[in-house]
């Protein structure tokens, strides 16, 4: 297995700087903390990779989980905030219910559904993200097309969003081990509100030639 630990600010979507990994090409961004030294799976020296015999990683492979990790956590944190906060809305006249149950979001970022539906599935695998599209929390669709824009059920509105949990994202730190070629186990940890550290476990999958999420992670 092969091991990595980084440190990154989520919210503000800043990856610190601390050491260079990888170099391919002219350009490399992903940036990392140091936490041990050991020999990777070619029997070479390299910065915070552990391996254990009964799994050797490709360098391509370690180097593909390496890059696509921030990112997926990133976007990990913004769409827990999407699917638990909500996006701001337009208001019916007269503060009516809207006829078909949704909201027209005002959002500069996702102008329609499938443009939010297409941010989703960028992170999650293809299960998770249909879940989370049609019915994350068994009460119905929280997001849906609303005459070709991104509409926000008036039922999460009223009834479904839940308080900030006080847990957080800024300079959280994580770790993924690669336990085959498809999977790679990942824990977050994070600071409650008195500081005290909060671990989070998930999984990224390859699937399809891409790293994904296995599920929202809050």
């Amino acid at each position: 297995m092969a091991k990595k630990k980084q440190t990154v600010n989520i919210p503000s979507l800043i990856i610190t700087i601390v050491a260079v990994l990888l170099a391919v090409g002219a350009v490399i961004f992903l940036i990392a903390t140091v936490s041990n030294s050991n020999r990777d799976a070619q029997g070479t020296n390299t910065e915070q990779t552990t391996v254990d015999t009964a799994y050797y990683p490709s360098s391509d492979l370690l180097q593909s989980a390496e890059l696509a990790a921030p990112d997926l956590l990133t976007n990990n944190y913004r769409a827990y905030q999407y699917f638990t906060q909500g996006m701001s809305y337009e208001p019916e006249p007269y503060g009516n219910k809207p006829e078909d149950g949704f909201y027209t979001c005002a959002s500069d970022t996702f102008k329609t559904f499938n443009e939010f539906s297409d941010f989703i599935r960028s992170i999650y695998t293809e299960s998770a993200a249909a879940k989370l599209l049609s019915d994350p929390f068994g009460n119905g669709a929280v997001y849906a097309d609303d005459n070709g824009k991104l509409g926000i059920s008036y039922e999460f509105i009223e009834n479904g969003r839940t308080e900030d949990n006080g847990i957080s994202w800024e300079n959280g730190t994580y770790t993924f081990t690669l336990t085959s070629d498809t999977e790679c186990d990942v824990e977050i940890t994070l600071k409650d509100k008195d500081g005290k550290d909060v671990k989070k476990k998930t999984k990224m999958i390859n699937e399809n030639g891409m790293w994904k999420l296995s599920e929202m992670v809050g």
